[in-house]
């Protein structure tokens, strides 16, 4: 097995849940806290470029891929699947949360910062509720059991994806996989709608921390980060041109230099 071969391995949370982490690489540890529709595979492009580099530990947060789930979700249990991620990968550990991963991770930082923070466009609802009333409606269509519906509305009514962009999106073969991780989102647009609009509870968050943000993403994310970037002390931002929100999978080697950039410049 070569240092870039990745393995599996399994933590325990709090609540003893346990959560799959795919382990990928040698060198710095980064742990990855995907978003909403998105599993540690998702990652494993952008492990492979960063494996000479960094050892990344991408989990599989909560209901998904190779973990296990409890009946009672909170944004703090997910926080604490965190911690024992951090706790498998080291105290010099770089922590990256996507999206709503990233939601998870600020809520974890907010208790025990880590070392070095990366966040992808963190959707903190500072305009109002992302999801609000269009849950019910996406809710009925995971429960009718058609996902692409549920997938359809809420590209539409949470991320606000253009009619053409959803059906551009819908002929890519990432459509099914995202799909199928539709039953777990209604209760994170939850938990995202009651994340709150106050940024200033991080500006006791004094660790380096870099913003990722993409050119073409919604102008609602881009606008979470830039504000983020004033409220945070010790925060660098870097937008990747002609990408979105998921530039780990559309320019992985734009991605991989942001962070191998930012990480240069850390202490060791």
């Amino acid at each position: 097995m070569t240092a870039a071969t990745p393995r599996l391995a399994h933590v325990t949370s709090t609540d003893g849940t346990k959560i799959a982490v795919t382990v990928t690489g040698e060198g710095r540890p980064l742990v990855v806290s995907p978003g909403a529709l998105n599993a540690a595979q998702d990652w494993q492009i952008l492990a492979d470029l960063l494996a000479p580099h960094f050892t990344t530990y991408a989990i599989d947060r909560r209901g998904r891929g190779a973990s296990g789930d409890h009946s009672e979700h909170t944004i703090q249990r997910e926080a604490d699947d965190i911690a024992a991620a951090l706790d498998l990968a080291g105290p010099d550990a770089i922590l990256l949360g996507h999206s709503y991963g990233g939601l998870v991770t600020l809520v974890h930082a907010l208790h025990q910062p880590p070392a070095a923070f990366i966040l992808y466009e963190p959707p903190i609802p500072l305009g109002g509720p992302v999801g609000g009333d269009a849950i019910a409606p996406f809710e009925e269509a995971v429960q009718a059991g058609d996902p692409e519906q549920a997938l359809t509305l809420g590209l539409r009514n949470f991320l606000k994806f253009p009619v053409e962009a959803i059906e551009e999106f819908r002929q890519t073969p990432f459509w099914a996989i995202r799909a199928s991780m539709t039953p777990t989102w209604a209760r994170e647009m939850r938990a995202m709608d009651s994340f709150g609009d106050d940024l200033t509870r991080f500006a006791t968050l004094n660790i380096p921390t870099l913003l990722v943000i993409g050119e073409l993403s919604p102008r609602w994310l881009t606008d979470v980060s830039r504000r983020l970037h004033k409220a945070l002390p010790d925060a660098r931002l870097v937008e990747i041109p002609g990408e979105a929100h998921d530039a780990f999978l559309t320019a992985p080697h734009a991605l991989a230099d942001a962070i191998t950039a930012f990480a240069a410049d850390l202490p060791h």
